[in-house]
């Protein structure tokens, strides 16, 4: 039912393309925010401890659930709660919702509603993405 039929239209849906965009960078800048506060409060309460603390078993699995599981490899990884489980699913729902929008927009081979697209996705990029030079500032285009 979103149809475009003056001039006017098409501007109004060219900001609201370049909006929803930016929001999926937003999104994903966010869930990476959530994620490393997760990982900065098991580092807190854990003070950094090492594969010797308490608590874990020796398959490297953690008896609580808040406790840092202890990979073979000496990377830790986190056991999260439910709640902290469903705000994750929540983020990459909304991301994946949101990337299938798009994608189903770029779909409709207009070019203004694509360059709206592709403008929004660098604006979001510029202004939410990592200012900080690593490998996961650099992630692989995908809808989802």
């Amino acid at each position: 039912s979103w149809r475009i039929d003056t001039p006017f239209a098409l501007i109004i849906s060219c900001i609201i393309i370049i909006g929803l965009a930016a929001s999926y960078e937003l999104l994903r800048a966010q869930s990476r925010r959530y994620e490393e506060r997760l990982i900065e409060g098991a580092r807190k309460r854990h003070g950094g401890e090492s594969s010797t603390r308490a608590g874990v078993s020796s398959n490297g699995i953690a008896e609580h659930e808040d406790e840092i599981l202890l990979l073979p490899s000496g990377m830790s990884g986190l056991r999260l709660s439910s709640q902290q489980q469903l705000t994750r699913a929540l983020f990459y729902m909304a991301q994946v919702f949101v990337g299938f929008f798009l994608m189903l927009i770029f779909m409709t081979f207009n070019g203004y509603l694509m360059a709206s697209t592709v403008i929004g996705s660098g604006l979001g990029f510029f202004y939410f993405g990592d200012d900080l030079l690593s490998s996961s500032s650099t992630r692989e285009l995908r809808c989802h």
